[in-house]
């Protein structure tokens, strides 16, 4: 089952692993991943704020806006396979790339309904100290914080992947998005192995397009 709670966290953070074109030459291994993901997290919000068609979740354009924006940023591969677990390395390049597809379908439809949330949000650091191997990972603490509503804890797990920083995983109020598929998925896994958690993503998806296309008929 692919519940809800996962939604709401992915919904949180979604709109915020971001990175623009500008801004890819700043993500190498010098940067230091603070820094980097604060400022991408307040660019963005300021981005999605002027475009009318991202607020109003447009499907298109959210579409193109994860393909171009967020995909160069995310380790996407890492985070399937990690959220797959064992069972990742039975699968055939065939089913790897329909876990793939799933996944970040799931994923972008989630990041539909985060659009028109990010009102007068901006990112702050939170202060902690940095781990000694944070030259390969590092896990950066931050906040949302806003005018109207309370901090939002956002932390975001990175990996230094070719000489780049990379979003592995994200957790809003305590929740790690990737480590909380996981569980479902198993569950899936446990139960029907690969192709009915390739079934289970198609359906879910299938849902949440029908879901959107009576919502977008009722405006």
């Amino acid at each position: 089952m692919l519940n809800r709670r996962s939604f709401i966290a992915a919904a949180l953070a979604a709109p915020f692993v971001l990175s623009s074109p500008a801004a890819l030459a700043a993500s190498s291994s010098d940067k230091d991943p603070t820094e980097w993901i604060v400022g991408l997290m307040n660019q963005l919000l300021d981005d999605i704020r002027k475009d009318p068609a991202l607020k109003k979740a447009n499907p298109e354009k959210v579409r193109t806006f994860v393909t171009n924006r967020i995909m160069p940023e995310v380790d996407f591969a890492r985070m399937t396979r990690t959220a797959v677990g064992p069972q990742w390395r039975q699968a055939t390049a065939d089913q790897r790339a329909a876990l793939q597809e799933g996944f970040q379908g799931l994923l972008t439809r989630v990041y539909s309904g985060a659009f028109s949330s990010v009102q007068d949000y901006h990112a702050e650091a939170v202060p902690a100290r940095r781990p000694a191997d944070a030259s390969a990972t590092a896990i950066v603490r931050t906040k949302l914080v806003s005018k109207t509503a309370k901090p939002v804890p956002v932390d975001y797990r990175l990996a230094n992947k070719g000489g780049a920083w990379k979003v592995i995983d994200v957790n809003v109020s305590g929740i790690w998005l990737v480590q909380n598929y996981h569980s479902q998925f198993g569950s899936i896994l446990a139960n029907g192995g690969i192709p009915a958690l390739v079934k289970a993503l198609n359906d879910k998806n299938s849902a949440l397009n029908k879901d959107a296309a009576k919502q977008s008929g009722a405006k």
